[in-house]
């Protein structure tokens, strides 16, 4: 009811109505409607629900035997600068060589651009779209026998906007900016791979070329002692039984070789393929294997999520999600277009727009989705659910995390015992086979205790190879598990120019 305690008439009211430009009577209709468009999506949580302990597994144990240690341990910070840890220059050189070459990282870097090219695009919808035209028509008409050429020119310059009352474009501009991050901590998280893989790929071929020159050691060892009882034969003092027995050895030793051979070959070329080279077998160097020294600190556990790249591309996904629901809610909300143009049509081109007879149309428009047979409602539900399926993806890519680390660090730790063990049974197997060599000389022993105490031996080498290549390939595992960087420099984000839009 309207009140007349001003002493405006009622007909007044309506004049003054009448009066008010399209852009108020625009709003006045989105004030009365918002009632019925308010609502939110479902409850997200903007972290992953995970408890998480103070502290890892392996120091909980330590600190049982030792508690100074163990707190020692723990206060230290992850490595950052763990390629330089191994001093191993041949693994520098190839590391930079397949940061330049390698075609996962060059496509992890395409994949990033493309993000950053995204939030543009979407943030694009928050401007006016302004598009010009122009059309030149040349008619011929005859009247009477009289031909006249009647040529026209014709510009339009077409505006269109739709404002961003509910900040569904917005939203959509952050879950692209969001994407983008995302991307540049997979890209961080590519490189870090890479590293790791080109440093395991390394020592595995370094491994596996100890292991051919051990083969080789062996082959000659067998070969020496084949021709100890071939001679011991002619003399009459041993058996054929042992001749037959030892050139059996022999040729099981050449056929072990040939298949380690391959193996190294295989590690060959897959080693140059991870540095995008074309996988030949031609790489000469010193093969060695680098101690592990000292133990990795870990930190704590809670830092592990702000400093693995997957976990921050994870979480940076799912919020990309949450603002695609956000957007996907809004819009089902009233839009508000504005749509102007400005055309003018002349004789020649350079006529057009040179006067004020040109038509201006200016246009605003409300618009209600009212039914589009729950299409609407259902791509809400439809971006909420993959919200909640990027934050399940979050939990799990968080789990898989720290199980990583708890693994690589309880491995490191059995790892070490077992190689203590290994070198003493190297030792062992060693003076056994020189013993049963003597006791087989003096006719005390038979030949298979020689061929048993040979195998033992070698068998024991062969071991303590791979046990030594393990200790590399898992503390090379706890660094990345860690998300520790393999350069000691300043923080690195592939996106830090990218606009600060993502703030709520």
């Amino acid at each position: 009811m309207i009140s007349h305690t001003n002493n405006t008439p009622p007909h007044r009211y309506l004049q003054l109505a009448r009066g008010q430009s399209p852009i108020k009577w625009a709003a006045l209709g989105l004030a009365l409607l918002l009632a019925g468009c308010a609502g939110h999506i479902r409850h997200l949580p903007e972290q992953a629900q995970v408890v998480i302990p103070d502290q890892w597994e392996i120091d909980k144990q330590e600190q049982e035997s030792s508690p100074e240690q163990a707190v020692a341990a723990q206060v230290k910070a992850v490595n950052s600068g763990w390629l330089e840890t191994f001093a191993d220059d041949d693994l520098n050189k190839y590391v930079a060589a397949a940061l330049a070459r390698n075609p996962d990282l060059y496509a992890s870097a395409a994949q990033l651009k493309g993000a950053i090219e995204q939030v543009t695009i979407n943030g694009s919808l928050l401007w006016p779209n302004m598009r010009a035209s122009v059309t030149d028509s040349d008619i011929e008409n005859e009247v009477n026998g009289v031909t006249t050429d009647i040529r026209t020119v014709s510009g339009a310059l077409d505006i269109s906007w739709e404002a961003d009352v509910w900040g569904k474009l917005t939203q959509r501009k952050k879950a692209a900016a969001y994407s983008a991050k995302a991307q540049g901590e997979l890209f961080k998280a590519a490189e870090l791979s890479l590293v790791a893989n080109v440093s395991r790929a390394w020592y595995n071929l370094v491994t596996n070329k100890l292991q051919l020159d051990l083969a080789q050691q062996r082959l000659d060892s067998f070969q020496r002692t084949a021709a100890l009882i071939e001679e011991n034969y002619q003399r009459g003092l041993r058996s054929a039984l042992d001749v037959y027995l030892s050139r059996t050895d022999v040729q099981l030793q050449i056929s072990a070789l040939s298949e380690t051979e391959f193996s190294y070959i295989q590690s060959l070329r897959a080693f140059k393929s991870l540095m995008g080279e074309y996988p030949d077998t031609e790489l000469a160097f010193k093969a060695s294997l680098p101690s592990i020294r000292g133990t990795v600190p870990g930190g704590l556990p809670a830092e592990l999520l702000t400093r693995r790249p997957d976990i921050k591309a994870s979480q940076l996904f799912y919020q990309s999600t949450v603002a695609n629901a956000k957007a996907a809610r809004r819009d089902r909300f009233p839009s508000l277009n504005f749509n102007g143009s400005i055309g003018d049509s002349r004789d020649s081109f350079n006529q057009l727009f040179d006067n004020n007879n040109m038509v201006v149309s200016l246009l605003s428009s409300l618009t209600q989705p009212l039914f589009q047979a729950g299409a609407l409602r259902s791509r809400e539900d439809q971006a909420v659910y993959q919200a909640e399926e990027a934050y399940a993806q979050l939990v799990r890519t968080t789990l898989n995390a720290f199980e990583e680390v708890e693994n690589s660090l309880s491995r490191e730790s059995l790892l070490v015992d077992q190689h203590h063990a290994i070198k003493e049974a190297v030792n062992f197997a060693q003076g056994g086979l020189d013993l049963a060599l003597d006791r087989y000389q003096s006719g005390i022993e038979n030949y298979t205790t020689v061929l048993e105490s040979q195998r033992r031996l070698f068998d024991s080498m062969r071991t303590e190879l791979n046990i030594r290549n393990a200790l590399l390939q898992n503390r090379i595992g706890i660094h990345l598990a860690l998300g520790g960087d393999f350069v000691s420099s300043d923080n690195r984000d592939p996106t830090a120019d990218l606009p600060d839009i993502i703030a709520d």
